[in-house]
C-alpha cells in the first residue's frame, strides 16, 4: 500500500538516505527541514504519516506534534525519532499523541514495521469509522421508524384519554398548556385551574395528569363540587363505613379520594365545596390521609390535587364563602384559561377543526365559511366559550347538506343582546359623547381592526382617502394594515 509520507529533519543526509529507503518501499515522500516548514507541507499536501525528528531550528518536532495532534487533532500518525539520552523527550512525545519513537541511529527495519503497524492500524481505524457511520445510520433509521410507531400510539392514546381535542394556535394558549406541562412534572404540587365555564379546565387538567412521567396509566377521578348534595357530596368523596347514615351500604364503600389513589382527583367547581368540607379537604392534601364518613381509621393517600373553578376565587375568599388557607394550599400552581373572546386567533382554527371533523362524521364534505361568517364567528363574544364554539359546528353539520356556510345559518347562535349590540348585524355611529358601550365588554384592539376595515371598504379599497378618513398619513395606514395582515 502506498501512502504519502512527510519527513521532517534538520540533517540533510538523513533525510536523503530515509527518503531513498521510503520511496524504494514504494512510498511518496516529501520533506521539510525544520517543524515550520513542516507544518506548511503538511497543511499543503495530503499527508499519511508524518515522521519528524525532535531537535530542530524554529519549531521543534515536539511542537510540530502538539500543534498536528493536540490543537488540530488530525487522525494522520506521527513517528517521532529521537537521539540518545532523548527519552524524555520521547515518554512527551506518546503523551501528545505519537504514534511510536525510534532512536536514532535509525534501524531502517524497525523504521519499515513500524510504518506498516501504522497502515495496518490507519486500516482498522478507517474501516472502523465505516462501520460505525453505518451502525448510526442504522439507528438513525430505526429511531426515525420507533418514532413514528410511539406518535402514532401517542396519538391513539391521545384519542383513548380524550386529549385528542387539544387544539393550541394562539400564544395565549400556548403560554397555558406549557405551564400545564411544567406542572406535570411534580405530583406533589396542587394545582388551581380558573377559567369561564366551557374554556377547557378539565381538559388541561388531563395534560398534567398524562404528562407526568410515573403516572400517565394511574386513574384520573374527576368530581364536580357542585353537582350533589352535602351529605352525599362528602360520602362520595372520603367514602364511608357500613351504616354511617341512612342510605349507606352495608359493606361501605371507598370514595373518590381512595379510588385515585397513586393517581390525580379533579376537583371541578371547587369553588362550590361546603365550607365544612373545605376544612376537611385541607388536612387530606396536607396530611395525605383521611377517614372515611363514620370510620376511626385513618387511610393514608396518594393523590395529586388538581382543582377548577370559573368563580373569581380571590373573591369569593373575600367573602368569606372560601377559605383563605385551603386557596393558598390548592393554587401553589395556578393557570388562567382566558376565555374565547380574549384569544380571537383561536376562534377561525377551532372553528375549521370542529365543523371538518363533524361532517366527516356525518358523511359530508365541508366547504367554507363566507367572509361574512368568519366576521360574525370572531366578533361574537363566546359566552359558552369554547364548548359553545363546538356545539355550534355540530349543529351545522346536522343541519346542513352543503358544505358551504354563510351568515344566514349561523342565526341560531345569537342571542337578542347580541343582535341588539353586534357590529355584524347594527351600523354603530361613534361620537366624541354619544358612545354606548356593549355590557359585555370590548376589544379595543379588535374594535379598532374593525374601524379599519370598515372604514377600508366604505372607500373601496383606497388607502390614501381611507387614511384621510381616519386622520392618519397613508404610511401609518400601511403599516396597520400589514400587521392585521389584510396587505
Amino acid at each position: 500500500m502506498r501512502v504519502n509520507i512527510l519527513l521532517v529533519d534538520d540533517e540533510p543526509d538523513v533525510r536523503k538516505s530515509l527518503s531513498n529507503f521510503l520511496e524504494k518501499l514504494g512510498h511518496t515522500v516529501f520533506w521539510a527541514e525544520d517543524g515550520v516548514g513542516g507544518l506548511k507541507e503538511f497543511h499543503e499536501r495530503s499527508i499519511n504519516l508524518l515522521i519528524t525528528d525532535i531537535r530542530m531550528p524554529k519549531m521543534t518536532g515536539l511542537e510540530l506534534l502538539r500543534r498536528i495532534k493536540t490543537t488540530e487533532r488530525s487522525p494522520v500518525d506521527v513517528i517521532v525519532i529521537t537521539g540518545h539520552g532523548d527519552m524524555d523527550n520521547a515518554i512527551t512525545a506518546l503523551k501528545y499523541g505519537a504514534f511510536d519513537y525510534l532512536q536514532k541511529p535509525i534501524n531502517v527495519q524497525e523504521l519499515a514495521i513500524a510504518i506498516e503497524r501504522s497502515m495496518e492500524y490507519t486500516a482498522l481505524r478507517n474501516q472502523y469509522a465505516r462501520l460505525k457511520n453505518e451502525f448510526n445510520e442504522r439507528i438513525e433509521s430505526e429511531t426515525r421508524s420507533i418514532k413514528g410507531d410511539v406518535e402514532q400510539l401517542r396519538r391513539v392514546y391521545l384519542e383513548e384519554v380524550g386529549l385528542d381535542e387539544l387544539c393550541v394556535y394562539s400564544d395565549a394558549m400556548n403560554q397555558v398548556v406549557r405551564q400545564a406541562e411544567k406542572y406535570s412534572s411534580d405530583r406533589s404540587i396542587p394545582v388551581l385551574i380558573e377559567g369561564e365555564s366551557g374554556t377547557g379546565k378539565e381538559l388541561i387538567a388531563r395534560i398534567i395528569h398524562h404528562l407526568a412521567p410515573k403516572t400517565p396509566l394511574m386513574p384520573f377521578v374527576a368530581i364536580n363540587c357542585g353537582a350533589m348534595t352535602q351529605d352525599l357530596f362528602e360520602a362520595e368523596l372520603f367514602g364511608h363505613e357500613p351504616g354511617a347514615y341512612t342510605g349507606a351500604t352495608r359493606s361501605g364503600r371507598p370514595g373518590k379520594l381512595e379510588a385515585a389513589s397513586g393517581g390525580t382527583i379533579f376537583l371541578d367547581e371547587i369553588g362550590e365545596m361546603p365550607p365544612h368540607l373545605q376544612v376537611k379537604l385541607l388536612r387530606v392534601i396536607e396530611d395525605k390521609k383521611l377517614y372515611r364518613l363514620g370510620g376511626l381509621n385513618e387511610i393514608p393517600i396518594d393523590v395529586r390535587f388538581i382543582c377548577a373553578t370559573n368563580k373569581k376565587m380571590q373573591r369569593a375568599v373575600s367573602d368569606k364563602q372560601f377559605r383563605l388557607d385551603l386557596y393558598y394550599r390548592i393554587s401553589i400552581g395556578n393557570i388562567q384559561i382566558p376565555s374565547l373572546r380574549e384569544r380571537r386567533d383561536d376562534i377561525l382554527p377551532l372553528a375549521h377543526r370542529f365543523i371538518s371533523r363533524a361532517f366527516l362524521r356525518k358523511g359530508k364534505q365541508f366547504d367554507h365559511f363566507t367572509n361574512e361568517a368568519e366576521r360574525f364567528l370572531v366578533h361574537f363574544p363566546w359566552p359558552g366559550n369554547v364548548r359553545q364554539l363546538k356545539n355550534g359546528m355540530e349543529r351545522l353539520a346536522l343541519m346542513k347538506t352543503d358544505g358551504r356556510i354563510n351568515i344566514e345559518d349561523l342565526s341560531f347562535i345569537q342571542d337578542l343582546t347580541f343582535l341588539n349590540n353586534s357590529p355584524t348585524n347594527k351600523r354603530l355611529v361613534l361620537g366624541h359623547d354619544d358612545l354606548d358601550l356593549p355590557a359585555e365588554g370590548l376589544n379595543l384592539d379588535d374594535f379598532n381592526k374593525s374601524i379599519i376595515r370598515r372604514a377600508l371598504e366604505e372607500n373601496k379599497g383606497n388607502q390614501t382617502l381611507t387614511a384621510k378618513y381616519l386622520g392618519i398619513s397613508r404610511r401609518t395606514l400601511q403599516g396597520r394594515l400589514k400587521k392585521m395582515g389584510i396587505i
